[in-house]
């Protein structure tokens, strides 16, 4: 959930209500956000049944964990839009089309430090390929094997 929530939250709010759609869509939260409790009960039930190993009241309790952090997503995401607005400047998914600022953010982006803390919970990879869990490798040399080698 820390590696891919947030980016998953706002691609199921572009893509699946209309008006947040654009690449400046990222704004549209501002007068849309009560039409995105979808993107909070989605994710949430998703959690819930996701896996057949839960009780059932640890799949509820892993529901409420996830529709708390998607719905805490979106207001966070509205106060985002709103200090923007206010100060007359934009907001957009990404660094897609002219200045105005990105709602995503890199893990490694270096603009993330400065920001204030409702920012850094949008950090979102490129990829869901990059959220996978981290695993440890061991090699072995092959100090002490014959090895053949070919000649050519």
């Amino acid at each position: 959930m820390d590696r891919g929530l947030a980016g998953t939250l706002v691609a199921l709010a572009r893509q699946g209500h209309p008006p947040m759609t654009p690449p400046r869509g990222a704004t549209a939260i501002l007068r849309e956000r009560n039409n995105l409790d979808f993107v909070a009960d989605c994710l949430a039930e998703r959690a819930r049944s996701h896996s057949k190993m839960l009780s059932p009241a640890e799949a509820d309790e892993l529901r409420l964990r996830v529709r708390d952090r998607a719905t805490n997503l979106l207001e966070e995401w509205t106060k985002i839009a709103m200090e923007l607005n206010q100060i007359g400047a934009g907001l957009q998914y990404q660094a897609e089309v002219g200045g105005a600022n990105p709602l995503l953010h890199g893990f490694l982006d270096p603009e993330i430090k400065r920001l204030p803390t409702r920012y850094k919970k949008f950090r979102a990879n490129r990829s869901m390929r990059d959220v996978e869990p981290s695993v440890n490798l061991w090699l072995k040399t092959l100090e002490g094997m014959d090895v053949e080698e070919e000649e050519t």
